[in-house]
């Protein structure tokens, strides 16, 4: 807001010096409210918003559901390498999950964003089935990748927008809360699941690893999925984050413990 100039004090408010002073003073009460206005509007802008509604809410029950869904499969003795049935179950199961999710988007799909439907779903489903197929035998690879979208890459938005806090320097669309996240519940989840699969009594072969093995098996395919999840891209986060998940667990079994 531009201050008025001499001249429309004289034409606005007289000539005389008491009528002009007090002109001045009104003046710059006006331009001083309206910097506080424009400032505070600006804040309002930029100010990131916090708590979850209730779209976010079910976005986040989508996205953690097939991981409590997996845990199930603790309580049911199976063969390692999985037999036909099991094999068949993973395949319709996960196809049901992704047709319901698919015609149900609306009912989670953030304002304005309906366009991502197939590549959000397509790329949660068939990050995990590509796992199933490719390594039949390696089913934990399949479980990892799993843990890293449901839990690790679920609650990194839970807790960011709940926590907020200082921002990552290279995204300030994200902050260190969620990313941390992210690592700490994806990693703890995927180090459980490569676990328990590996400890499997049924198994055909059982696998040994270490703890260290165990570790790395679950917590590097967390760091790699954070770290992807969290830069800029058009690329859809849950493609962006299975293959990153599905590489790193792959890389680090073939180069400790090869493929079955």
């Amino acid at each position: 807001m531009a201050a008025p100039s001499h001249a429309n004090f004289q034409v606005r408010y007289g000539t005389d010096e008491a009528t002009q002073a007090a002109s001045r003073s009104l003046a710059h009460s006006e331009i001083n409210r309206g910097a506080v206005i424009t400032r505070e509007a600006g804040m309002s802008e930029i100010a990131h918003p916090v708590g979850l509604d209730a779209t976010e809410l079910r976005r986040r029950w989508w996205h953690i559901s097939p991981g409590v869904l997996a845990v199930l499969l603790w309580f049911f003795p199976h063969r390692d390498p999985i037999s036909p049935t099991l094999y068949g179950i993973f395949m319709f199961a996960a196809v049901l999950l992704a047709l319901n999710i698919f015609f149900r988007y609306r009912k989670i799909a953030r304002q304005g964003d309906t366009s991502d439907r197939l590549d959000a779903v397509a790329g949660y489903a068939c990050s995990v089935l590509s796992m199933v197929l490719c390594f039949p035998a390696d089913i934990e690879l399949a479980l990892v990748v799993l843990a890293v979208l449901a839990f690790g890459d679920g609650s990194a938005t839970l807790v960011g927008k709940l926590v907020q806090g200082p921002r990552l320097p290279w995204n300030q669309e994200k902050s260190w809360s969620g990313f941390l996240a992210f690592v700490l519940v994806g990693g703890s989840m995927a180090t459980l699941m490569y676990w328990s699969e590996t400890q499997n009594p049924e198994a055909i072969f059982l696998k040994p690893v270490t703890t260290l093995q165990i570790l790395m098996c679950g917590f590097l395919p967390a760091i790699a999925g954070a770290m992807v999840e969290s830069m800029r891209s058009h690329i859809n986060d849950n493609i962006r984050v299975g293959l990153a998940a599905g590489i790193t667990v792959g890389l680090i079994q073939w180069m400790t413990l090869g493929i079955s």
